[in-house]
């Protein structure tokens, strides 16, 4: 639960294609919510003290080595499932937004209004399965990895942008260029925060 909101869904579901279209002012909603809770989150949680691969970390009474780092910032059983679990349905969403590019080239945007209305339900799943894995880091993960976590922070913000920019354009079926536009952020936006999640993968020690 962020900021008082629950979004059940795993990804893009076609038996979820009459939930997905029937509410988007909920989906929209959620994700304000979402990346508005995220910045009392990572105060909450990890206090923003300044740290990074040669800074003080916690329970470590120094600036700590590699050795140290790497100890301090693997990943528990549940944070290895739980990053599986989202670069895959962050994978998939890249795909079938990818299939969504392709169909609006050749139709009219009010034409792949159904795959929009799941790419954005996604879209909200991404941001919980987002927040959800930053929530999770200790203080000394987060201070370990400070750098991918400040590159997840700018994927939030452009992440609502490509949201606000595809929603602008759902209600203008004339308007291709404007989805053009919006569908082409978010891919890059994607593709931006499959890297960061990488780099999570890699420093953690988890196995893909």
């Amino acid at each position: 639960m962020i900021g008082g909101f629950v979004l059940g869904t795993s990804g893009i579901s076609k038996g979820s294609k009459t939930s997905a279209m029937n509410k988007p002012y909920a989906l929209i909603a959620g994700a304000v919510l979402i990346i508005a809770a995220y910045p009392m989150l990572a105060q909450h949680q990890h206090g923003g003290g300044p740290s990074g691969s040669g800074g003080p970390v916690p329970g470590y009474g120094g600036a700590m080595n590699d050795l140290q780092r790497a100890i301090a910032v693997q990943a528990s059983n549940e944070q290895s499932a739980q990053l599986r679990s989202w670069t895959q349905r962050t994978a998939t969403m890249n795909r079938e937004l990818e299939d969504i590019r392709q169909g609006s080239e050749s139709r009219r945007s009010g034409d792949v209004s159904d795959e929009i209305g799941l790419f954005k339900t996604a879209l909200v799943t991404d941001n919980l399965d987002r927040h959800e894995f930053l929530e999770s880091l200790s203080g000394a993960q987060h201070s370990g990895l400070r750098k991918p976590v400040r590159g997840l922070d700018r994927i939030n913000n452009a992440m609502a942008k490509a949201l606000f920019a595809i929603t602008e354009s759902s209600g203008q079926t004339q308007n291709t260029k404007l989805l053009f536009k919006g569908l082409e952020r978010a891919k890059k936006v994607i593709e931006a925060e499959q890297y960061e999640q990488q780099k999570f993968v890699r420093e953690m020690g988890v196995t893909v």
